[in-house]
């Protein structure tokens, strides 16, 4: 079975490729078929880990292991940035994060899976934003809307 996702602009489908950033115990390659590894450098320096790329169910994926594959990598020292430019430069037309974390709502109990439409941010310590204009292919700052930050068309599959 093949993913595809409806191109708005020109009506036409392309095959997607999944990136996956797994969290605190969802960073396993062996989910992935085929897979190989790629060390690849970002201008904002390297990603947590090598990239694994793969299938799962014949869908092209790229697994990378926030914090690590060894698990090296605290929170607050993820170079998140790197992970995104990585992704991209893999040609990922799709990014899965997965993370562990609470919930406001008493009825999401610890265990459950909740696909978010909307985040509080409370993290420190970490660069916000690829668009701080000091990447010379991002030229200038970049004022990136919020309101909707997750694309509607992923989480309803």
């Amino acid at each position: 079975m093949q993913l595809h996702v409806n191109c708005k602009k020109t009506n036409t489908y392309f095959l997607c490729k999944i990136g996956i950033i797994g969290g605190t115990g969802l960073d396993d390659p062996d989910i992935l078929e085929g897979r190989t590894e790629k060390y690849v450098d970002t201008p904002y320096g390297k990603p947590s880990d090598a990239l694994i790329l793969g299938k799962i169910k014949n869908v092209d994926c790229v697994l990378l292991a926030r914090h690590g594959r060894h698990h090296t990598i605290m929170p607050s020292n993820v170079n998140y940035r790197a992970n995104i430019w990585a992704l991209k430069e893999e040609n990922c037309s799709h990014v899965l994060v997965t993370t562990a974390c609470g919930s406001l709502r008493e009825e999401i109990q610890p265990g459950d899976l909740v696909i978010i439409d909307q985040f509080i941010d409370r993290t420190t310590k970490r660069h916000c934003t690829l668009y701080d204009g000091q990447h010379s292919t991002l030229s200038g700052v970049c004022h990136i809307p919020m309101a909707e930050p997750f694309c509607t068309k992923t989480r309803e599959v």
